[in-house]
């Protein structure tokens, strides 16, 4: 057993968690995510399945039942992975519409990993100050959790605000980007927001394309 699953099952044994639905995250594919150059971890809410339930993995629910992103949130996030894994500094690739492109979006979110900061009894929804409860009680949990995984991108869905206090030393370098040593946080809303694919889709690409996150282009004369 890796580290990484040790310390879930370390996490999963706290009291507050116990003889809760726990649901495990992480990586999703760890094959595909070694074989990526640009590494992407989603930091959410919260996941949920039935109340009292039995446990279950994320990563294989996406993975092996799923097969991919099964819901709107997911398709989003796939075509984020896309977007930030595609682009270049000049340039940032068109959203996935046919099927090839799709495919290969599908791929960018098997690359990424994905982790929740509320890891039981979850809901649909919660109230902030729920989540920054979680954010605190388990803050070495999730801190250790992002290092063991050691993303190069890291996109929050409306968490940076409760999470940032793990990171007294990051600053904030352009816009919703923040730094913590040499990885990128990207401060946006949650991806089950209600707005147009184009505008989850292109705004996080410019903003790190502006911080040089996908390299830096010289220009001639």
């Amino acid at each position: 057993m890796d580290e990484h699953e040790q310390l879930l099952i370390e996490w999963q044994n706290e009291e507050h968690h116990r003889n809760k639905t726990f649901i495990k995250d992480g990586i999703i594919d760890i094959n595909k995510w070694n074989s990526t150059p640009r590494k992407i971890l989603f930091i959410l809410r919260e996941a949920y399945g039935e109340k009292n339930g039995d446990d279950f993995d994320l990563r294989k629910l996406i993975r092996d039942e799923w097969k991919g992103p099964k819901y709107k949130m997911w398709r989003i996030i796939s075509y984020i992975a896309y977007a930030i894994q595609h682009s270049s500094c000049h340039s940032i690739p068109q959203r996935p519409e046919d099927t090839t492109a799709y495919s290969m979006a599908k791929d960018a979110l098997f690359s990424s990993a994905v982790i929740n900061v509320k890891k039981s009894d979850g809901n649909s929804s919660s109230k902030p100050e729920e989540i920054a409860w979680y954010a605190k009680t388990d803050g070495i949990f999730i801190k250790r959790q992002i290092e063991l995984i050691n993303p190069h991108i890291i996109i929050c869905g409306n968490v940076w605000q409760a999470l940032k206090h793990l990171w007294p030393e990051s600053t904030n370098i352009y816009g919703l980007i923040w730094m913590i040593n040499k990885t990128y946080v990207v401060d946006y809303y949650h991806p089950a927001n209600h707005w147009p694919h184009d505008l989850n889709y292109y705004p996080i690409a410019c903003m790190l394309q502006n911080t040089g996150a996908f390299g830096k282009c010289e220009y001639g004369n």
